[in-house]
């Protein structure tokens, strides 16, 4: 009984704790309207994991920035918890079907395999159209238009 409300406790102050996701995003370039950023995906194959990649990378762009890029401010002004709640609908069609339509390109780095931690990763170089991001972003009614 101690156990499983020491357990409930833990997990209270946990839920309670506004803790956003760490991506292992880096940037390599930019090209005018698109930057490169290298990046680590998890997952139990490789589909999966290339998939999680690519999604760290336009989710670290919306909502934490990437530091040393133009891009060092996320995108969005809410926390991803906040803009998941709030716009629901639009975001998880976004991250469904239409992330994908922003990424100009994804190149395998390292193979999909255990990683030192003995999870199951891929690293790839992803480049993503920031200037399509944000439009299709400012579409869907999750950023205001710039000067607006």
């Amino acid at each position: 009984m101690k156990r499983f409300l020491l357990l409930s406790l833990l997990s209270f102050i946990f839920g309670c704790l506004n803790i956003n996701a760490q991506y292992q995003v880096n940037y390599i370039d930019t090209n005018g309207e698109t930057m490169t950023f290298r990046v680590v995906g998890y997952g139990k194959n490789a589909k999966i994991a290339s998939r999680n990649a690519e999604l760290n990378v336009i989710k670290a762009l919306m909502f934490e920035g990437i530091p040393n890029s133009q891009q060092h401010i996320p995108m969005v002004a809410e926390t991803e918890t906040i803009a998941l709640n709030k716009y629901n609908k639009p975001l998880k069609k976004f991250f469904d079907e239409e992330y994908q339509n922003e990424i100009t390109q994804s190149v395998i780095v390292r193979k999909f395999g255990k990683d030192t931690n003995k999870q199951k990763s891929i690293t790839l170089e992803v480049t993503v159209n920031i200037r399509a991001l944000r439009n299709k972003l400012e579409r869907i009614g999750v950023i205001r238009k710039f000067g607006l």
